[in-house]
């Protein structure tokens, strides 16, 4: 698929999931029939605020596993496996915990992805297919050539606490996976949908709570989009998409306006 073709793909699957066709003419209706607060219409006027009801529904829908959606959508475009909220099976043996938890306790802990990855490759062995707690992954690629991407989409700020649980949640994916194929080639990250530190939409700069993980265990922004896209869908492509969708948005809106006024 070349670039337009990726983004007519990506336009259709981001409205079937709004469904404003049918969104808006329902949450008017709904309005007409008092289903919002009168003190706002006076606040704001009648279009206003319906944009606001209107913006409320949509928001309740983008939750973070319309990201997820985004991401097979890109995925399968480029010919990738990809798989949402896969459960992976494995062990880890005592070597690896160990070195996992001294590793994460150490209060002069330095992150490393590529060596934390090596002794963990070193350390791993076969083991029964067992699940863990957080095995869960959110989005699976597997490419053509068997590389794996274990991605874990989290919230844009996560807190301290946050990030420490996703390093730990890293290395153990790393761990779990190497106990059923010693060979396999994986690459677990998380990620975020966008750089809030930055103005740019594709920035990438991000440096919040930055001693519990090294730069290359997080995805940001653009450097997901592009991940799970073989660098063939941009965040600038997304945005782009998004305000396509906003002309067919506000037609509808004048549509559901028109002889009101």
């Amino acid at each position: 698929m070349n670039n337009s073709e990726i983004k007519q793909k990506f336009k259709q699957r981001i409205i079937e999931i709004l469904k404003l066709e049918s969104r808006i003419p329902r949450l008017y209706k709904s309005m007409n029939d008092g289903d919002v607060s009168p003190f706002f219409i006076e606040l704001f006027g009648e279009e206003i605020t319906f944009k606001i009801k209107l913006g409320q529904s949509i928001q309740t829908t983008i939750g973070m596993s319309i990201y997820e959606q985004f991401c097979k959508t890109l995925g399968e475009s480029v010919g990738y496996k990809v798989e949402l909220q896969k459960k992976i099976y494995g062990s880890v043996n005592s070597e690896t915990a160990s070195y996992i938890n001294t590793l994460l306790n150490n209060l002069d802990y330095i992150p490393n992805r590529q060596e934390e990855m090596m002794e963990i490759r070193k350390l791993s062995t076969p083991g029964e297919a067992i699940e863990f707690p957080d095995s869960t992954v959110d989005v699976y690629i597997t490419t053509p050539q068997g590389r794996e991407f274990l991605i874990d989409i989290t919230t844009v700020k996560p807190n301290k606490k946050s990030f420490r649980a996703l390093k730990h949640k890293l290395l153990y994916w790393q761990a779990i996976r190497l106990s059923q194929d010693i060979n396999a080639v994986v690459e677990p990250y998380f990620a975020i949908p966008y750089n809030p530190e930055s103005i740019e939409p594709e920035g990438t700069k991000y440096n919040m709570w930055s001693k519990y993980y090294d730069r290359k265990d997080i995805l940001v922004g653009d450097e997901l989009w592009m991940k799970v896209s073989n660098n063939n869908f941009s965040i600038l492509d997304i945005i782009e998409v998004f305000k396509s969708v906003s002309v067919d948005m506000n037609l509808d809106l004048k549509d559901a306006f028109k002889g009101k006024n």
